[in-house]
């Protein structure tokens, strides 16, 4: 897994400069509807308890400023997220579209599901995570990522209308960009810290209708244990299911069962795959290399002992009995799966930066 970069174009010598427009705010523009300012900015709150419930922010963006020792909901979904100069606050942020940057922030804790996410100058934070991209820290230290299990009614199709896939979460591929020689800024929590274990679990009568819960078993991204078990030496198996209306259903149902098995799961990934790639991937088999025709790919790694009998047992077991027309894949023994877990990636990372 590579670590996420970005491009900048530089101007030539010549060419004029060019002034970066201010960002507009949702609230600044022409036409907006009704958009009252103080909804989507907290600031200089204390000893509050705040809710947005579902439809209050629409795809907005959402500012968290200047706070101390506030608990924040937001069960919406939002364009961007910006907190800065917070103390002792808990916060839930339902899916961003874009990034969300925390700055300046102490002693905090932040369960949220986002494209891209950020901090700078912060410390002594619990991060609770589903993040489309590689989380990024800067200029921060003891900052704590777990992978967020969540689920709410209508999370499902806020992470729809984010355009966030539950099956592509990479919380705990960190990339610091200030790094400490034979140290960490940062670790890793393992699937025994549960979110309600830090942020308190609402009781306002407002979110009664809502079902908040952190189980495995609900939330919308499964867990996966992801860096936690990059260096284990453990035998794996991959599990390919092409498109299909069912792939996600029969992939949860899979790991259910896995689990039951004492299996664990590492990792998914949900993308396009070329038909190049995929001969490659599939040995050259030319009956994977046209079902990527069809849509994206879902790929799931497991870890454990056995693993690769006991995935396939379950797997056959599934569509014996409920999914028989589901095109799939699966490794066959275990000296194939690292192979074929490191190119299955590996393409992943290349579609990234395509």
């Amino acid at each position: 897994m590579g670590c996420l970069f970005s491009y900048f174009l530089r101007p030539s010598a010549s060419a004029d400069i060019v002034e970066t427009p201010r960002q507009v705010f949702s609230w600044e523009r022409e036409d907006r509807q009704a958009i009252r300012k103080e909804d989507f900015i907290l600031d200089k709150l204390k000893d509050q308890t705040v809710y947005r419930l579902p439809g209050s922010i629409n795809g907005q963006q959402f500012i968290v400023q200047n706070c101390d020792n506030c608990i924040v909901y937001v069960f919406d979904h939002t364009g961007q997220i910006q907190i800065d100069d917070c103390t002792n606050c808990r916060i839930f942020i339902g899916p961003v579209r874009g990034s969300i940057f925390i700055r300046d922030s102490t002693n905090c804790v932040l369960a949220t599901i986002c494209q891209q996410f950020r901090t700078r100058d912060c410390r002594d934070l619990h991060v609770y995570l589903t993040c489309g991209s590689q989380p990024i820290i800067e200029s921060s230290h003891n900052i704590k990522f777990g992978c967020l299990t969540f689920n709410y009614q209508h999370l499902s199709e806020q992470y729809s209308s984010a355009g966030i896939n539950p099956w592509n979460n990479t919380w705990g591929n960190i990339h610091d960009f200030t790094s400490i020689p034979d140290s960490k800024n940062y670790s890793l929590l393992d699937q025994n810290e549960n979110v309600f274990k830090h942020l308190p679990i609402p009781i306002d009568p407002s979110c009664s209708h809502l079902n908040i819960n952190d189980s495995m078993e609900t939330s919308v991204t499964p867990f996966t244990y992801g860096e936690l078990y990059r260096h284990r030496n453990e035998e794996r198996c991959l599990v390919v299911l092409f498109h299909d209306a069912n792939a996600s259903a029969c992939a949860r149902e899979l790991i259910a069962m896995t689990k039951q098995s004492e299996l664990v799961l590492v990792q998914t990934k949900f993308y396009t795959i070329n038909e190049m790639s995929a001969e490659r991937l599939f040995s050259g088999i030319k009956t994977y290399s046209s079902l990527v025709n069809k849509g994206p790919v879902l790929g799931l790694e497991f870890a454990g002992t056995n693993c690769v009998q006991l995935c396939q047992q379950a797997l056959r077991t599934l569509l014996t009995t409920k999914y028989s027309n589901l095109p799939h894949f699966i490794s066959q023994s275990a000296n194939d799966a690292n192979e074929q877990l490191d190119k299955f990636y590996n393409f992943a990372s290349m579609q990234m930066f395509a």
